[in-house]
């Protein structure tokens, strides 16, 4: 993987901000002139999206903390004052948060899952609060996402908040601008420029997780985790995340000089569904595709495929109980068209585990068609 250090991304910078060479009658840029505009273009940046994203934590019951922190905290040991934000529900404390970002005008915001389940119990939050803007708000889980740690939350603000775009993350290359947003715990807002360092290789995250996320030129600190990763016009291109420990599922990678982000297209794709169907779990059948390129076509034969490719198959999975195999190609779900992988995805989550669909194929050129059950994803079938 490739590793950028920030002096390497920040002379870079710099080169791209002086533009082009000048005629040899006039002088380039000094470098405090390039600095400085690429100063102004990170705050006009900062002042367009900071605004909508948010800090998200969950409170959980600890009435003996309550009994010291209601009065402000006097009395107790080491700091005196509890600030009012932490004491916002009675008999409950504030644990460790992270970010979110608002994606409707209305209030629906997404953030990472592990932020609004119990730990020990993996159960959704009684209280989860969502600070935005200087305003506090009790949030609803409306759905949760196990397997890409994704949360959608809902709040109930006054009037319309602002709210964030998503663009393309397809469109998003290795040395492309990503720069990432967060809000953590506190008075402080997080800016972390950067680049895209390697792109994904794969538009669907059913077989290799890691294979589906942008890694970035730089890490970002815990409390940025869920929050969005822009690119130059302040479009989300990804969500910032802490991917799992292949060796130990139950551990994050470590934090080096890089960092992840779920890329846009998935993630959006699977908020609309979410958003339709209040999931609580990751849809699954077993099976791994392809959008088919040129080189995939030239060994299928030529000619146009209408749908994506399979080119993995878990055993055992609904899939390969219902005989679907490597090489077919799925075209519709309950005879919605798919065409691209998103569309894919957004049906397995619009139609979630437990309904039984069918699934359109064509296999060495002839239809066929067959039913599947979603079940919920297995651990055991993670990668990542």
């Amino acid at each position: 993987m490739n590793r950028w250090s920030p002096p390497c991304w920040i002379a870079i910078a710099l080169l791209i901000a002086a533009g082009p060479a000048s005629p040899a009658t006039k002088e380039p840029p000094d470098a405090l002139t390039v600095m400085e505009r690429t100063e102004r273009a990170l705050e006009d940046l900062s002042t367009r999206v900071q605004p909508a994203v948010a800090t998200v934590r969950r409170f959980e019951r600890d009435e003996a903390w309550w009994a010291i922190a209601k009065n402000g905290g006097e009395g107790r040991p080491g700091w005196r004052f509890v600030p009012v934000g932490d004491r916002l529900y009675p008999d409950n404390r504030p644990c460790r948060g992270a970010s979110g970002f608002a994606v409707s005008a209305d209030g629906y915001l997404l953030t990472a899952r592990r932020t609004v389940v119990e730990p020990r119990t993996e159960d959704p939050a009684e209280i989860v609060d969502v600070e935005l803007g200087g305003e506090h708000y009790r949030a609803k889980i409306v759905s949760l996402e196990p397997t890409l740690d994704l949360a959608v939350l809902k709040i109930e603000p006054k009037g319309p908040i602002p709210f964030l775009r998503f663009g393309d993350s397809s469109k998003s290359r290795a040395g492309h601008w990503a720069i990432a947003f967060g809000d953590p715990d506190g008075t402080e807002r997080t800016l972390v420029p950067g680049f895209i360092a390697v792109a994904p290789s794969r538009e669907c995250y059913q077989d290799d997780l890691t294979a589906t996320y942008f890694q970035t030129s730089t890490a970002v600190p815990e409390g940025a985790v869920g929050g969005p990763l822009v690119n130059l016009r302040g479009e989300v291109i990804g969500v910032n995340a802490r991917l799992r420990n292949a060796t130990h599922p139950d551990s994050l990678v470590p934090v080096g000089s890089c960092g992840y982000a779920l890329p846009s297209n998935i993630a959006n794709g699977i908020l609309q569904s979410l958003l339709i169907r209040e999931n609580m779990e990751s849809p699954w059948i077993g099976i791994s595709v392809l959008l088919p390129d040129d080189a995939l076509r030239r060994k299928l034969g030529g000619g146009r495929i209408s749908g994506i490719y399979i080119d993995n198959v878990f055993d055992p999975s609904p899939a390969s109980g219902a005989g679907i195999r490597v090489g077919d190609i799925l075209r519709s779900m309950e005879g919605q068209p798919i065409a691209t992988v998103y569309d894919f995805q957004r049906l397995l989550y619009f139609h979630g585990a437990g309904s039984r669909v069918r699934l359109g194929l064509v296999r060495d050129r002839k239809p066929l068609e067959v039913q599947v059950t979603i079940e919920r994803r297995p651990r055991d079938a993670a990668t990542r």
